[in-house]
């Protein structure tokens, strides 16, 4: 029987059944809003942050001095003006057009030498962002054939300090809000300074600033200048906020050598993904092949040089661990570079974050890194000594370098006339008596080598053929001598192809001096590492690998043979 009752349910239903289809056919509401505007500039781009509140649509216009973001169902904080005059290197201002549901924005630029816009996903409490790279070059140089007198050059180590994050990278925040990329970029400038005062050897910083260089490009600027050491500052933070002390690690290729070694590797590893680096930028920076050619070389040496720095890290303050600690950290990937990073003290202790922001620690800590480079290289190299205790060692260790005057012509970099010069980013600036940093202009004139010989002075070589199955780790170990120095006499690079049939130069063979030690015969065992053999023997790695017949390159196996002093 029908109902009334049930008549108006029926009527009901159909109601409730019409609003959801009403409701799921009208048209999406803005579902992004842009929250927020951010900007600085780096020594090679200006960068604007767009952080959003949902994953970004968009599309890119792009014209000789425009760039249009187009938002399509968007809409944007109210509290973000109009217009934002920038007046930064490279922009002028940013333009902001409101319209139903969608948001544009055009950005002015000037004087730029190319974009990249790209977006970086919600990560640690970070929304999603949109990131607006304006990009310009490193300033260079134009040519004038006059040719210059001689300039004597000093014999200049090169040692880049690196100020870990910066820019959209904090790294640790203390409870007063105390920034680890403020505090370890201020102890870099006083090691700087420190190390400026050693007698043939210079500092440089990878950065001078409060902005986020990627892993590729630190280690890039450490190959560039060709550096004999790089030091990656940090300060570290716990949950404890007991844990206290200074520590250094360097690279370790498979596993950690502790826990807290492998946690504080995999926060470090983070800094790219934080500071907003393009997914693609640096892929082929750590190719496994290359890494593996230098590897237990470079190492040995970084640890070697950690040893010393925790001794004198042990004088100023308390140490968190004894002995030098390894982990797979990405900024320490340095093929060729002995590398370490230095954890200078606990941001999260409020004893050692006192410790940290003081000036007078700052520096005591600066001098005990300074006293570890120097004593580092007067061990491994015995020509230092005469740096220390020549008074006129400046001209006594001279470099004369032909050179000719060059004007900086629009577009050119320092990079690329050291290419075409056949020569070297580090010699340019020794020439000049400039730092990476320092601007150079169109129109200045600078001083280049009229060759690239000077790289390899006074070196005897042979002509090698290569044969099927070469390569250039295999042809300098049969040559007693290094890939780095094949590289120099050829001038060519680790990516370039040798193939069978092919000439290079290689160093002249040379006869070794007999030890005078009374040698032992030792057979390898687990464990044994170059570095630790050498410790033992009371020698350096190169003593040992002398005694033996070896390279700093080599790898020792399980059973290997190998002469020891008695």
């Amino acid at each position: 029987m029908f109902s009334p009752q049930n008549s108006a349910v029926q009527r009901i239903v159909h109601i409730l059944i019409m609003f959801c289809v009403i409701f799921v056919s009208s048209p999406c509401q803005a579902s992004m809003k842009i929250l927020n505007v951010r900007h600085w500039t780096a020594p090679d781009h200006t960068r604007i942050v767009l952080d959003v509140d949902a994953e970004p649509v968009y599309e890119v216009e792009k014209k000789e001095n425009l760039i249009v973001l187009n938002f399509p169902q968007a809409f944007i904080n109210q509290e973000i003006p109009k217009e934002i005059i920038l007046n930064k290197r490279g922009v002028k201002k940013l333009c902001f057009c409101r319209a139903e549901n969608a948001v544009k924005i055009e950005f002015h630029l000037d004087n730029h030498s190319g974009t990249e816009v790209f977006k970086l996903k919600k990560f640690q409490g970070r929304p999603d962002r949109v990131v607006v790279d304006v990009l310009f070059p490193v300033p260079v140089i134009q040519e004038n054939e006059a040719v210059q007198s001689q300039p004597e050059i000093k014999r200049t180590r090169i040692i880049v300090i690196d100020p870990g994050h910066g820019g959209e990278d904090p790294g640790a925040v203390s409870r007063k809000k105390l920034y680890e990329k403020n505090i370890v970029l201020a102890i870099s400038k006083e090691i700087k300074k420190e190390i400026d005062k050693i007698p043939g050897f210079r500092a440089v910083l990878t950065r001078t600033g409060d902005y986020y260089l990627s892993f590729s490009k630190r280690l890039k600027i450490a190959r560039d200048l060709e550096a004999s050491l790089f030091i990656s500052v940090h300060a570290d933070a716990a949950k404890n906020r007991k844990a206290k002390g200074s520590s250094v690690y360097s690279l370790s290729t498979g596993g950690a050598s502790s826990e807290a070694a492998r946690l504080l590797a995999n926060n470090e590893n983070l800094s790219d993904i934080i500071g907003g680096v393009p997914e693609s930028e640096g892929k082929k920076e750590f190719d496994p092949i290359i890494l593996n050619m230098f590897q237990t070389s470079t190492i040995n040496l970084s640890r070697n040089y950690a040893d010393i720095l925790i001794k004198h890290l042990n004088k100023i303050n308390c140490l968190k661990f004894e002995s030098v600690q390894e982990a797979p950290f990405n900024v320490l990937k340095l093929p060729d570079i002995p590398a370490v990073l230095l954890e200078t003290a606990y941001l999260s202790n409020p004893e050692e974050e006192i410790l940290l922001k003081n000036p007078s620690f700052q520096k005591k800590l600066a001098k005990a890194v300074a006293l570890s480079v120097s004593e580092y290289f007067i061990g491994r190299f015995p020509e230092y000594n005469k740096y220390i205790n020549t008074v006129n060692w400046q001209k006594d260790e001279a470099i004369k370098t032909e050179t000719i005057n060059h004007t900086i012509r629009s577009g050119d970099t320092l990079s690329s006339i050291a290419k075409e010069r056949e020569t070297t980013l580090a010699v340019l600036l020794k020439l000049n008596n400039i730092e990476l940093s320092d601007k150079i202009y169109v129109g200045q004139k600078i001083l280049v080598p009229v060759t690239a010989a000077s790289a390899v002075n006074n070196q005897q070589t042979d002509k090698y053929l290569i044969k099927k199955g070469d390569t250039l780790s295999s042809i300098a170990k049969e040559r007693e001598t290094t890939v780095a120095v094949l590289l120099k006499l050829n001038g060519i690079k680790l990516t370039d192809k040798v193939y069978a049939g092919q000439k290079i130069l290689v160093p002249a063979e040379n006869k070794k001096v007999s030890p005078s030690k009374t040698l032992r015969s030792y057979v390898v065992k687990k464990g044994d590492t170059l570095y630790s053999l050498a410790k033992s023997s009371s020698l350096t790695i190169d003593e040992l690998c002398q005694l033996n017949n070896m390279k700093s390159s080599d790898t020792l196996y399980l059973g290997q043979k190998i002469k020891l002093p008695q």
